[in-house]
Order: structure tokens, then C-alpha cells, then sequence
């Protein structure tokens, strides 16, 4: 049975001016192929149907605590929608959907004040929906951060916010580390969760990709082709 959806407490961060990056017109983000990325819109009947499906599924529910029923869902999609924060999609490769991700502009949420440079920055959290996908979480984490990069050119970092207790996301944000020279900044409390905090840097993520021979050798070598 699905859980009543509540109201969600996204504080806006209050502490530091915000910038333009805040502001910019949403893109959807072209990813290395044969990654994809379909936003999840209001009117997206088909696609908020298919997230319903996943988050009822045992193994996201555990950890997303959204399996909300199909009003909840919508009202979620709206209230996203309702300003420039965040923005749903739907990960897939070559047309064959797999998981859940939200973007959202670091600026405008509470995690903001919880380390120094936020001002430019994106943030990411999602779900695999299909267990099919498990084995791509990794090169999919890859391509979303190159494709962040590629689409916003004055993002300078994206940051992951996994549940601190939920150690499945945190050794996965670690190996997206180790391969982008990326960072674990420690945990921190958020208004709604206590947090581990992983931030990957633009610079350091185009060094360690030249230096592993590109962008596209590195997915494939994880697995991501």
C-alpha cells in the first residue's frame, strides 16, 4: 500500500548572496552515449507513472522513502516544478529507462551552508529502478557528472548528499572518487537527514579523464557501453 505522501521540508539556504548560476535556464543534460536523460514533467503522465512504479519497488523504498501513491507522485512533479530548484529525469541508455535522478541548483538548498564553495555548483540524487541497471549505477554516475559539466559550462562542481546510514551510495559516491579525484566532505545535517557530503570538482574531473585516456574510455571500461 502506498504511503501518504508529507509535506517535505526543503529550507532554502540562508547564510551566503546567490549568484546567477542559481537562476540560469534549465537544460537537460546531454550525456557521453548511449546515456540519456528524459525529463520527468508535469504533464509527463507515462514517466511519473514509471517513478510510482519504482518507488514502491522493496529495494528503492528502503532507501528513498517515497513510494507514494500516484497523486502524491504528481503533486511532487508540481511542486518541483514550482521553481528554479530542482529537476526530475528518467536514466536510460538507447531508449531502455532504468532509473530515477533529481538535479538540483546547490544554491538554493540547505546544503549551501554546509561547505564553502556552493555557488555554482550541482547536486544529484537518484535511484536505480530497474534491477537490471545495478551494475550500471557506477559508469552512470560518470556520465552524469561529464554531462553536467558539458551542458552547464559554469558549473563548477557537482556534489552527491547520500543518507549518511545508507552505506550502499556512500562506497559507490567513494569509487566515483577515486576515478574523477573527487572528494568526501564529511557528514553534515541537513534539515531533513544527516548526510555524507562527496563533492566532484570540474577541473579535477576533466584531469583525471584526460589522464585516463577520455570520457568515453572510462565508461567503457566500467561497464557503461
Amino acid at each position: 500500500m502506498a504511503s501518504k505522501r508529507q509535506p517535505i521540508d526543503r529550507s532554502r539556504r540562508y547564510g551566503k548572496p546567490l549568484t546567477d548560476f542559481a537562476f540560469q535556464e534549465w537544460k537537460v543534460p546531454t550525456l557521453p552515449p548511449p546515456w540519456e536523460l528524459t525529463p520527468v514533467t508535469p504533464a509527463a503522465t507515462a514517466e511519473i507513472d514509471q517513478v510510482v512504479h519504482w518507488m514502491a519497488q522493496p529495494h528503492v523504498q528502503f532507501a528513498m522513502h517515497k513510494d507514494w501513491d500516484r497523486d502524491g507522485w504528481q503533486a511532487e512533479i508540481e511542486f518541483q516544478f514550482s521553481d528554479n530548484k530542482t529537476r526530475p529525469f528518467l536514466v536510460g541508455q538507447d531508449g531502455q529507462r532504468g532509473g530515477y535522478v533529481e538535479l538540483y541548483r546547490v544554491a538554493l538548498d540547505a546544503v549551501a551552508d554546509s561547505y564553502d564553495t556552493p555557488d555554482r555548483d550541482m547536486g544529484m540524487h537518484g535511484c536505480i529502478g530497474e534491477p537490471d541497471y545495478f551494475g550500471y549505477a557506477l559508469p552512470f554516475w560518470v556520465a552524469l557528472i561529464a554531462g553536467v559539466f558539458e551542458t552547464y559550462p559554469d558549473c563548477t562542481g557537482v556534489i552527491s548528499d547520500p543518507t549518511a546510514s545508507n552505506q550502499l551510495v556512500r562506497t559507490l559516491d567513494r569509487n566515483v572518487c577515486k576515478i574523477v579525484d573527487g572528494h568526501e566532505l564529511g557528514e553534515v545535517d541537513l534539515p531533513h537527514k544527516q548526510a555524507a557530503l562527496f563533492r566532484f570538482e570540474r577541473e579535477n574531473f576533466y584531469a583525471a579523464m584526460k589522464r585516463q585516456g577520455g570520457v568515453d574510455v572510462v565508461l567503457r571500461e566500467l561497464g557503461g557501453h
